[in-house]
């Protein structure tokens, strides 16, 4: 499974975009301007750019409470992330969900989900939905390790085993869930074992590895297109902020975050290796990073100066409108 020169570079692009929207919203949000709560994604881009990167056009993306970067790689636009964040009408929910709850139907993203495993169900049922129509059409579910300790899970990985799904599971394991470390919460090494109790494949690979996870997705993708059955995948990873924007995670163990982001930083793993390659230069990391940057100031500023939501749209899109 070769990938180009072209497609590492986007890659990067995506990544970094990632990292820096998702760091100046924390920013935002730190200085009082963000109302509402809103979890960030920092460590985990490599397995939303990854994963994305393995599916076609028609296939449809569950995220969850942890989602920007899943949206980012699917190519909505950072301004409308943004204005959401802000309550704006020009928000991909016109201002109605924060950060949470963002939608971005017509690029296959469903609406994401605050409630921990929430997604997990919907994906089945989505995948359901392909299988009947026999439309070829793979959903992904993306969550955290805390939500594998929650009844969807099970029950959600249950049924689209016995029924051989289209859908791929993808647990992004960030170490925490919310402040409880995952070996105060399970008992597995594993998380990726728990696909055995339901007679599907299950792996665990370092989510901090792009092509790692690309590769992975890929495969079991195609897998799921084949009518072979749905794949449980663990992408270890970890988070380095904390569960949200105003959490400075002080539960945490002294130095332990100093070292994941030293060693484990997807964005700093990928450029070094972009670089040991000789598909980038410094002179072209350093523009996809001011690119970025001018990216998400542009998006900062489109938020700001959005028009608010009228009191009438209240009773706006609630519910299906009619032609």
């Amino acid at each position: 499974m070769n990938i180009s020169r072209e497609e590492k570079v986007e890659m990067f692009k995506d990544m970094v975009r990632i990292r820096e929207f998702e760091d100046r919203a924390q920013q935002i949000y730190r200085e009082g301007k963000l109302n509402g709560h809103l979890q960030t994604c920092q460590g985990q881009e490599a397995v939303a750019v990854g994963a994305i990167r393995a599916i076609s056009k028609k296939d449809i993306v569950f995220s969850n409470h942890r989602g920007h970067g899943h949206y980012l790689a699917r190519g909505t636009p950072a301004k409308k992330i943004m204005a959401e964040f802000y309550g704006k009408v020009t928000g991909t929910n016109c201002g109605k969900s924060g950060g949470m709850y963002l939608v971005d139907v017509k690029r296959g993203m469903m609406v994401a989900s605050g409630i921990v495993g929430g997604n997990i169900c919907l994906a089945v049922g989505s995948a359901l939905a392909s299988q009947i129509r026999k439309d070829g059409v793979v959903t992904l579910s993306f969550f955290g390790d805390g939500a594998t300790n929650i009844g969807l899970f099970h029950e959600g990985l249950n049924m689209a085993a016995l029924w051989n799904l289209p859908v791929v599971f993808i647990c992004e394991n960030n170490q925490y869930a919310e402040a409880t470390k995952r070996e105060e919460h399970q008992k597995i090494k594993k998380i990726s074992d728990r696909a055995i109790s339901y007679g599907m494949p299950g792996v665990t690979i370092d989510g901090t590895d792009v092509i790692k996870v690309y590769k992975t997705v890929k495969e079991a993708v195609e897998r799921a297109r084949r009518y072979k059955g749905p794949t449980l995948i663990e992408c270890v990873v970890y988070r380095l902020t904390g569960h949200s924007a105003g959490d400075l995670g002080a539960y945490r163990p002294k130095g332990e975050e100093e070292k994941w982001r030293e060693t484990y930083d997807p964005v700093r793993i990928f450029q070094t290796q972009l670089l040991s390659e000789g598909v980038l230069s410094q002179i072209e990391v350093e523009r996809i990073i001011k690119e970025a940057r001018e990216e998400v100031e542009e998006a900062v500023q489109f938020a700001e100066e959005s028009e608010e939501p009228s009191v009438e749209m209240a009773y706006q899109y609630v519910y299906q409108e009619k032609n």
